[in-house]
């Protein structure tokens, strides 16, 4: 116990040391904790596309896009479709959309979207996909309902001037007469919208929509009845091809039914890559932590040759020595991994989506640059990883160590003391 608590007593004795090594240690503890917090959020994600992607299904009219001022497509689906859709069994949700394009710098538009205030918000632009989050300000609510209020995307947000800390002032004049090669000016009054909500999706065009309640959008663009697309949720994927089936007999002669599979292109693409990454990269903080705990350890060790002689000098025993220099190896790791959690505990969300963007979010294909955006990464720690990471490093600590203590106490007390 004498040598436990000289060993202990011995990591006050140079707090500079000590800092040192403690810091050296907590930041591979805290790259650790980082790459698995983005590996968990990214399978959050998809699985919550999975949930609210690959079990919807989507109605247009035949042959038609569905916006309702485009050139030549402007067919929209019957109000009807809605109620004959929500009798089929094992339909959960029903959600119609409005779309209108809105030119911005030519040849580019953006999409205005009218829906329900309580409906899911899909990207128009990757038809049946899409995991939008509110990044400031607030989502619509159902008192929304035919209020002149908007959600903008990011992109488009960015080219309107709109600044995150603007939400909820800024505002935005919806302009129907608009024209563009492909879209027709409609003949109605400019309407003012206040932007209460901006969203990032993961997607550069799906970043370009603004998302307005539908009786708004109707009143905005003169659309008393239809719908430009219908949305329907099954109640599990494997209802989905049941339902696609009643579907074609119930409403395909005036739809178009469209089944799930961006959500399938995304799991294969920016899923797996962000995950095979942010593995890579634990991988990579791991066998960091191993090294420097490791060889700090064992380089600390080494600095003091010349206290084990005098150890040695003065009666302690090998196993003594050895137990001393173990008791401080164990308690420079478990602090390292202290400090590294605390500092994840404070500052993992905002570090750790500042790494994902310059590290993981680099290597992505240029469409899903934005991702790391609507990414939501957690700070909390899990505690099976946390032991596994703890006993990693304390093995590699007592390894390091060891080693060190070893080639010491080889030497007699007179050549250790020369040794320094």
């Amino acid at each position: 116990m004498g040598m436990i608590f000289l060993g202990l007593r011995n990591l006050l004795r140079n707090k500079s040391r000590l800092a040192l090594i403690v810091v050296l240690i907590g930041a591979p503890f805290f790259l650790l904790l980082a790459m698995q917090s983005i590996g968990e959020a990214v399978d959050q994600q998809t699985a919550e596309m999975n949930r609210s992607v690959n079990t919807v299904l989507q109605l247009r009219a035949r042959g038609s896009m569905g916006h309702v001022n485009m050139s030549n497509q402007d067919r929209l689906l019957p109000d009807s479709v809605v109620e004959k859709v929500r009798a089929i069994d094992h339909v959960i949700q029903v959600e119609p959309y409005l779309l209108a394009m809105s030119p911005t710098t030519l040849p580019n538009f953006a999409m205005h979207v009218g829906l329900a205030p309580t409906a899911v918000k899909r990207l128009e632009s990757h038809g049946e996909s899409g995991n939008p989050r509110i990044i400031a300000g607030r989502d619509f609510t159902p008192e929304d309902a035919g209020q002149d209020v908007a959600i903008i995307g990011q992109g488009y947000a960015e080219w309107a001037g709109i600044k995150p800390e603007d939400i909820g002032k800024a505002t935005f004049t919806a302009d129907p007469t608009r024209t563009h090669p492909v879209i027709y000016g409609i003949n109605r009054p400019k309407r003012t919208l206040r932007i209460i909500g901006m969203y990032a999706s993961g997607y550069v065009f799906g970043d370009l929509q603004m998302f307005i309640p539908i009786d708004t959008f109707r009143s905005i663009y003169g659309i008393e009845h239809g719908f430009s697309w219908v949305f329907v949720q099954a109640d599990s994927v494997d209802n989905v091809a049941a339902i696609a089936q009643r579907l074609q007999e119930t409403v395909g002669d005036v739809a178009d039914i469209l089944a799930p599979k961006s959500a399938a292109v995304f799991t294969a693409t920016t899923s797996r890559t962000v995950i095979q990454l942010a593995g890579a990269g634990g991988v990579a903080a791991l066998v960091l932590m191993i090294v420097v705990v490791f060889f700090v350890l064992l380089m600390q060790v080494r600095e003091r040759a010349r206290e084990i002689g005098t150890l040695k000098a003065i009666g302690a025993s090998n196993g003594g020595v050895t137990i001393q220099f173990l008791t401080e190896a164990i308690a420079f790791t478990v602090l390292g991994g202290l400090l590294g959690v605390v500092v994840f505990q404070l500052l993992g969300e905002a570090i750790t989506a500042r790494l994902f963007s310059l590290g993981i979010g680099s290597f992505l294909p240029s469409q899903y640059k934005p991702l790391f955006d609507s990414l939501s990464v957690s700070s909390h720690v899990s505690g099976s990883v946390l032991v596994l990471v703890v006993a990693v490093a304390v093995f590699a600590a007592v390894i390091g160590s060891s080693y060190g203590v070893w080639q010491a106490i080889k030497l007699s007390p007179l050549e250790a003391m020369k040794d320094e």
